[in-house]
């Protein structure tokens, strides 16, 4: 079992450090599906950081993300400090409509990581502490 845990300041900084640590982690265990690990993640992180960017005090505000690996599966969360997806949104978050397609760059994020994990959950833990989760079988 390997497991780290990450807290940094919700920003552009915090992006690039993250996928610096996910592609040096993916690499080292020589995991498979790297490249969609790396994705998934760098994705989960945006999103935190985007939402957050909303708030203030900014300055404040920290986001987690917390990987954990066995032999057969990859856990990853990332919680942060921003209200979250309502909990009736939940299933809308991971669609996707090409009728509504606008080709601007937001809000495909959650469906293509949906497609690429087994797994993917959401959890409120509190007004302000939103969690987005993901698990990937790694060896069959």
């Amino acid at each position: 079992m390997m497991e780290f845990i990450l807290n940094v300041n919700p920003d552009t900084q915090a992006i690039a450090y993250v996928d610096q640590v996910m592609e040096n982690y993916t690499n080292i265990y020589n995991l498979p599906f790297k490249r969609e690990i790396r994705f998934v993640v760098h994705e989960l992180v945006i999103n935190a950081v985007e939402a957050m960017e909303k708030l203030e005090p900014y300055s404040k505000k920290v986001m987690q993300v917390h990987v954990s690996h066995s032999h057969e599966e990859i856990k990853i969360t990332v919680t942060d400090e921003a209200k979250g997806i309502a909990e009736k949104d939940w299933n809308k978050a991971l669609q996707f409509d090409l009728n509504e397609l606008d080709y601007s760059d937001r809000g495909r994020g959650l469906f293509f990581v949906k497609n690429m994990v087994d797994h993917i959950w959401f959890e409120n833990i509190s007004a302000t502490k939103f969690l987005v989760g993901i698990s990937k079988k790694i060896h069959v």
